[in-house]
Parts: structure tokens; C-alpha cells; sequence
């Protein structure tokens, strides 16, 4: 089913027409004129739920005449906002939609179709129609890709986005990566983090009073408790490190260099990997094409970059510090080992 954003800024705008007309009608006067000059159908629960959403919402000063209760505004001079649109800002509207999909499911997503549909009000001369977001194939010539995740439930959404609100500590049953049994966690919640596909809780392990990120969809038996934290300043992910590696850091800065050569180089010199970053080329080793660099930053996401580097295959090697080089070795012999066993047993 299409979603149209701007069904109900229509209905606003066309009100907000009526009653700066000084006209003064009635609600069942305006209700008859959204239908016939409009082309705006509404009945009279959805029309006084409108006035009560511009008098709280807009500060509309929306009142009735003792006399005939008809509507105006006590303030002649008030009109609702109206936000220019052109043909570039129905695109953008579109986009906005697209990623708003990415969130569905979380309790954010209500609260972000809400303020979309605030910012859709427009005059009503303009072809509003343009940022209707629905499926057709025009909407899909920008689409956002990932890794697949598992599904989040309604109820995890519902305890996190209640836990995070209230600064609440929970409870739940979790398996990292590098263990085999599950284990109960106390954690405060302190952000939720989307990355690569995928949404992490970013928080403080009372246990261990250690900050750790968790995924969201290995969380079991998810509980909130009573407990009540204050939330320290420095709780921003952040401000622990840039981030450019993913949601992954510990607490050790080290400084990086790696040389890289052919698509590996020149798709590095389009990003910001971490601080400190510079790039040279390698005149030692320029790589087969001559374009090798060297590559150098800083940043505390060590796993993630020893990940990244092995990933480049032969198009890149690390020179510091000694824990990447180190990883990097041990995974070349590991891979050389593995190479001989295939080789025997072929």
C-alpha cells in the first residue's frame, strides 16, 4: 500500500486557507468545502483531530465565534508554515523515504514519518503530488543496500526504545563471537548504532563496567529492570573513535601505515580512514602499475582494520604497527598451510 506523506498537509494547508479567509465556518461548512473545493474528503472525528493537531502541534491560534461558531484565527496575520518544494525536493523526499525504510520496525520510524509529514505542508498551487511516496518504478532508481540481517523483533524494539528513554538498565542472554554458551548480561543502554545492515546496542556491561557494543538480533529473552543510570557525558560512540571502520573499537590508538596498489589504492583515496590520515606514493614498492601508496592514520579499531587489509588480497600489505603486520603473516602462513593440504589431497 502506498504511503502518501502529504495527505494530511493538504488537509492543513486547505484549512489554514479556510480560516485566514475571515469567513468564520462552521465545522461542518468546512468539512463540505475540503470535499467540493479541495477534492479533500474528511469527516467531522479526522477534522477536529486536525484543528487539535495545528493548535498543539503549529501553535495555530485556532478559536470559535461565540455568536456563530464558526472558526478563526485570533491572530489575523497567523498562516501555517508552507516549505517550497520543486522537482529537486520531491527527489529528495523520495530519498528521505527510502532510507526511512531501513528503520521500519523501530519505534524511531513513527516519529520520523511524523516530522516528514510536518516538512511535506505546501502551497497549494505547487504539484504537491510530486513527493507522494509510493512503488512505482520511479522510486527505485536510489535504493540503499547491505548486509542481510536478521529480523529485529517488536518487542526488543519496544524494551530499547523504553530503556533508552527512561535511562533504564536490562537484562538479557547473549553469545559472542568467541564464546559457545550463552551468558546473562546487565547492560546499560546508552545508543543504538546501525551498521553494515545491521543495528547495534552500544553500552555500559555493569558487570565488567566496560563499554561493549551488542547486536541486537543475538539478544534473548530481553528484560527491562528498575534500575535507573544517569548517563555519563562521554557516552557518544562517536567520541570513542571516527568510526570509518564500523561500530568496532577498543581502548589502544595506534598509528597505521599500508601500502596499497591498484583498485585497492584508488578506491582508498576517496575515503577518511581514521586521523592523522596522509597518503604518499611508494617509490619503493609502486606495485605493478606504478600507482602504489602509502597509506597513514590513526585509530583505535584495530580487528576491523586487520579485516579490511587481508581483504585486499595481494593489493595490499601492512608495515605498522607489529599487531597488524603480525595478524597479517599468520594469516598468510594459514592460507599457505591450507594450500599444500588441498595439494596433497588432490
Amino acid at each position: 500500500m502506498a504511503v502518501d506523506f502529504t495527505e494530511k498537509a493538504k488537509r492543513f494547508q486547505a484549512i489554514d486557507e479556510i480560516i485566514a479567509s475571515g469567513r468564520k465556518l462552521k465545522w461542518d461548512e468546512i468539512v463540505s468545502e475540503l470535499n467540493d473545493v479541495y477534492d479533500l474528503k474528511t469527516s467531522r472525528s479526522s477534522f477536529f483531530r486536525d484543528i487539535k493537531e495545528l493548535q498543539e502541534k503549529y501553535q495555530a491560534p485556532i478559536d470559535t465565534d461565540f455568536e456563530t461558531s464558526g472558526y478563526f484565527y485570533t491572530d489575523p496575520k497567523y498562516r501555517l508554515p508552507r516549505f517550497y518544494t520543486d522537482e529537486n525536493a520531491a527527489k529528495a523526499a523520495k530519498l528521505i523515504k527510502t532510507l526511512m525504510d531501513m528503520v521500519k520496525g523501530n519505534p524511531l520510524y513513527k516519529e520520523a514519518q511524523e516530522v516528514f509529514e510536518s516538512l511535506a505542508i505546501e502551497n497549494h498551487d505547487l504539484t504537491i503530488e510530486n513527493i507522494k511516496i509510493d512503488k512505482k518504478p520511479d522510486n527505485d532508481r536510489i535504493i540503499f543496500v547491505g548486509a542481510p540481517n536478521t529480523q529485529v523483533s517488536a518487542e526488543t524494539w519496544r524494551i530499547i526504545d523504553k530503556a533508552l528513554r527512561e535511562n533504564r538498565v536490562i537484562t538479557f542472554d547473549y553469545i559472542a563471537n568467541v564464546e559457545k554458551e550463552s551468558k546473562v548480561r546487565m547492560v546499560q543502554p546508552w545508543q543504538l548504532i546501525f551498521d553494515d545492515g545491521n543495528w547495534n546496542l552500544h553500552g555500559l556491561n555493569v558487570v565488567k563496567h566496560v563499554a561493549h557494543r551488542y547486536s541486537l538480533e543475538k539478544m534473548k529473552n530481553l528484560k527491562i529492570t528498575n534500575d535507573v543510570f544517569t548517563l555519563p557525558k562521554d557516552y557518544d560512540f562517536r567520541k570513542l573513535t571516527r568510526g570509518s571502520f564500523g561500530c568496532m573499537a577498543d581502548d589502544d590508538f595506534l598509528d597505521y601505515k599500508i601500502h596499497l596498489h591498484g583498485y585497492a589504492a584508488r578506491y582508498a583515496q576517496t575515503k577518511i580512514w581514521g586521523d592523522n590520515q596522509t597518503i604518499i606514493p611508494d617509490k619503493k614498492n609502486p606495485g605493478p602499475d606504478g600507482d602504489g601508496i602509502i597509506l597513514n592514520f590513526r585509530t583505535n579499531q584495530l580487528i576491523c582494520v586487520q579485516r579490511w587489509v587481508w581483504k585486499w588480497a595481494d593489493e595490499a600489505w601492512p608495515i605498522e604497527p607489529k599487531e597488524l603486520v603480525k595478524d597479517w603473516l599468520e594469516k598468510r602462513s594459514n592460507v599457505n598451510l591450507l594450500n599444500v593440504s588441498l595439494g596433497q589431497i588432490n
